[in-house]
């Protein structure tokens, strides 16, 4: 089985708060298999160079970002990695013999489960930070956030064929490391189906865009706690509910092809490449057990 975070990740890519974003890396890094242990270790590390490269910390956000996350940590290692190791296992038991496309909505509806459990535990901090944020800081936000922008259009104006042939390779490699080597046909099934997707970078930069722009006002705004948190929460919760049409058509359409994309592939697993995707899975098993008793 292919674990539905591996191919969805563009599902959550638009989020971009990076206090949220960098401890979503760490459960997509639990779920696909991306060094969990290490990225887990030095995840307040990890949040807090993120949150500064958009904000510029001052010293007294340091130290309440190094305190509140040290707190969230220890509280999610306790109890949301259990869960984690649960679905994985889950994931394995479902995956050994084939999967059903009723098994592979139950992953993705649960890999989003997970997802927003994660973004819940960090409203209320985020809250907090947000309110110390400085005019000075909220422009700084706004230039990085329009540097981005340019860089994502520059990104867009390569040549349709070239972006999706290079997400055909790069779904080649990760299907290598999950499956071990893959056959000449399979090679060329894979790019057929990748190709296939919807070429989704347009509306996915108009919907981060727009997302980017609301965080601003939300920052311009008298950053009330409790619409601060509110707005938060909707932000990071219910992000199709201020998406365009097109984006949630789009979106809609893009998972739709990836279940299909998965089961295609799935079916055309030997009974080696299905023990090696297996024995990656306990391995990641491992690996989050590890550092739940650790």
């Amino acid at each position: 089985m292919l674990l539905p975070g591996m191919t969805s990740k563009i599902m959550i890519a638009a989020l971009t708060h990076r206090v949220q974003v960098v401890l979503a890396w760490l459960l997509i890094a639990a779920l696909v298999g991306c060094a969990p242990v290490l990225l887990y270790r030095h995840a307040d590390r990890l949040v807090i160079w993120k949150v500064d490269d958009y904000f510029d910390l001052r010293s007294d956000q340091r130290n309440f970002l190094r305190v509140r996350l040290k707190e969230l940590l220890a509280h999610h290692r306790q109890e949301a990695l259990p869960v984690y190791e649960r679905f994985l296992i889950d994931v394995k038991e479902k995956s050994a013999d084939g999967i059903s496309r009723e098994e592979l909505d139950w992953a993705f509806a649960r890999f989003e489960d997970l997802k927003d459990d994660l973004f819940s535990r960090v409203i209320h901090d985020a809250t907090g930070f947000l309110a110390s944020v400085s005019e000075g800081q909220v422009r700084y936000l706004e230039d990085v956030f329009q540097k981005e922008q340019q860089r994502m259009e520059k990104a867009l104006a390569v040549d349709t064929d070239k972006r999706l042939a290079k997400r055909a390779a790069a779904t080649l490699g990760w299907l290598k490391q999950w499956l071990g080597p893959l056959t000449a046909e399979q090679k060329q099934r894979v790019r057929e189906l990748s190709l296939g997707l919807p070429d989704f970078q347009r509306v996915r930069i108009e919907q981060q865009r727009q997302r980017q722009q609301k965080l601003v006002q939300l920052l311009k705004s008298d950053k009330e706690p409790g619409h601060v948190s509110e707005q938060l929460r909707e932000w990071l919760l219910f992000p199709e509910r201020s998406a365009s049409p097109e984006y949630r058509q789009r979106l809609d359409e893009m998972r739709d092809r990836i279940k299909d994309m998965v089961l295609a592939i799935d079916r055309t697993l030997t009974p080696q490449q299905r023990a090696h995707a297996i024995r990656e899975l306990q391995d990641m098993i491992a690996d989050v057990h590890s550092m739940i008793v650790s």
